[in-house]
């Protein structure tokens, strides 16, 4: 009975701080995620509405971070222009593929093959895009995973420690009542078992 209560205290125990530590890691990696994909839309947000004004890294304002170039099509998708001091911009058959890869309806997506986040800027005349590199972005994000994973296993050890150490305490009252009951049957055992022999004799 003992050994089942306290087992029972350390998976309840152990259950709560599982789900605690689960959704504390979680929204941590969650907020990260989802504040480096913030930072990254916001610069090609900016470059987009400047795509004149960043051909060279050293022009560059203090919020852009990433790896970018940028493509002008035409009115008919046609390349007009490619710029950025990241890349090698000279294959034309590579940069149309890009822009054909990136003309969805959605202004914004990734492009998974080549680990690329795309912006579309359209004007009248023409049409902007803006790619990103989110390499860096996801190798963050997969060190922050196995960091997570990490500090979720230890702290799952830590806690299980804990709980045994806790279930110990917690039951020992519970643990001397009970040895104190048996304890008692025995000596009341002990006491009525001469009279009754007597009375069973006579």
């Amino acid at each position: 009975m003992i050994k089942r209560l306290r087992l029972k205290f350390i998976v309840i125990n152990m259950g709560i701080a599982t789900i605690l530590l689960s959704a504390m890691l979680g929204l941590v990696f969650y907020f990260t995620s989802a504040n480096l994909e913030t930072e990254s839309i916001r610069m090609m947000e900016r470059i987009a509405s400047q795509p004149f004004q960043m051909d060279a890294p050293g022009e560059l304002g203090e919020d852009v971070r990433l790896p970018f170039f940028t493509l002008q099509l035409g009115p008919h998708g046609e390349l007009l222009d490619a710029s950025g001091g990241y890349y090698d911009l000279s294959d034309d058959a590579f940069l149309g593929g890009l822009a054909q890869a990136a003309a969805s309806p959605r202004r914004l997506g990734v492009l998974e093959e080549y680990n690329l986040r795309y912006y579309r800027s359209d004007a009248p005349m023409s049409r902007f895009l803006v790619f990103a590199d989110i390499s860096s972005e996801r190798a963050t994000l997969d060190g922050l995973r196995r960091t997570c994973l990490l500090i979720g296993g230890l702290s799952f050890l830590a806690f299980l420690w804990v709980s045994v150490l806790l279930s110990k305490w917690a039951v020992r009252p519970v643990e001397r009542a009970w040895q104190q009951q048996r304890q008692f049957l025995s000596d009341a055992s002990h006491e009525l078992k001469t009279p009754l022999t007597v009375i069973l004799s006579n």
